[in-house]
């Protein structure tokens, strides 16, 4: 196929997993044809498969670095293979969009701000575009809502287990990126366990503990679960929020629990029996519209393409994370 007679300007590398999730909301994002490619052929293939008109294949990487019409490239790549894809793409002055973590390697990626890119750079963390964890911002901000005590993350599943990062790099760094959101820093890092169990030296259940002022936040993560959770909890002296994902219905609940004794002058008799434990106040959950967080990414990133505007997740956002994720690994 002569593809120097179809409209363009947009590649994706990489279309396992991920990068079919990708492909998906580019078909509805961007009008023209969009070129694809893998290390692996026959992924993009199936692929293609999935949506005849939209995608053209491309057999070779250096058809898409030489090709000057391609003005934006996304990288649903390994960490460990994206160093060399990202100068690459850089040396080609595109617009690039990585996914998360972006490196494995956080010399490395210090090496990538060294060449001083012109274009756009962003880095796929996605829950930052997600209105629950927007809401949650929100109300930690507010302050109706209680002194901060306790954060807990939990993500675990089973599976998709990697073979070149460990649980705590891979998961950790989508709660690590929700608090670099909300608070504009990243807490210490005061405790790490973990367990390898399925290969050495790549920890599949990671236990990381850390402290931001005067509390501490867990995270807890796992690719060796029966069942799929992913759970924020926060703790203040007025409330407690649980942030549950898988939940359909009802993802953030707002409970007006006190997380201390409360002062027994405040009840009444009928309060005081063996069952009792603690004051129950009205719970609630709020009404946050549910979006495609995706949807909302990739478009956010073609907007800052559009308007020349720094995206909030660009070099400097993934460095912090780098950072704290290279005391862990």
């Amino acid at each position: 196929m002569n593809i120097d007679t179809i409209n363009y300007d947009t590649a994706l590398i990489g279309c396992g997993y991920w990068g079919t999730n990708i492909a998906k909301v580019l078909s509805k994002i961007k009008k023209n044809k969009i070129i694809i490619y893998d290390e692996k052929h026959l992924n993009s293939i199936i692929l293609k498969k999935r949506y005849l008109n939209k995608f053209i294949i491309v057999k070779k990487l250096k058809t898409i670095l030489n090709d000057k019409k391609i003005q934006n490239v996304i990288l649903a790549t390994p960490p460990n293979k994206n160093y060399n894809l990202l100068k690459l793409c850089i040396k080609n002055n595109k617009n690039i969009f990585i996914e998360k973590p972006g490196l494995k390697s956080y010399s490395d990626l210090k090496k990538i701000k060294k060449l001083n890119h012109k274009k756009i750079l962003m880095f796929g963390y996605i829950y930052l575009f997600n209105n629950n964890i927007k809401f949650i911002k929100k109300y930690i901000s507010s302050n109706k809502n209680g002194k901060i005590l306790y954060m807990k993350f939990q993500r675990q599943n089973l599976g998709p287990i990697r073979s070149d990062v460990n649980a705590a790099y891979d998961l950790s760094s989508h709660d690590l990126s929700i608090f670099l959101y909300i608070f504009n820093k990243l807490p210490k890092l005061i405790k790490n366990s973990s367990y390898s169990i399925l290969k050495k030296n790549i920890a599949d259940i990671s236990n990381l503990s850390f402290k931001f002022k005067n509390f501490f936040i867990d995270i807890n993560n796992s690719w060796l679960n029966p069942d799929k959770i992913r759970r924020f909890t926060i703790i203040t002296n007025k409330k407690m929020l649980l942030f549950n994902e898988m939940d359909t219905d009802n993802k953030i609940k707002i409970f007006n629990k006190y997380a201390q004794y409360p002062n027994i002058s405040y009840f009444d008799n009928k309060f005081f029996n063996r069952k009792a434990k603690i004051y129950l106040g009205k719970n609630f959950t709020p009404k946050v519209k549910q979006n495609d967080s995706l949807y909302d990414e990739i478009n956010y990133f073609f907007n800052c393409i559009k308007k020349n505007k720094k995206p909030i997740t660009n070099i400097s956002f993934a460095l912090k994370i780098l950072k704290t994720l290279k005391k862990i690994v």
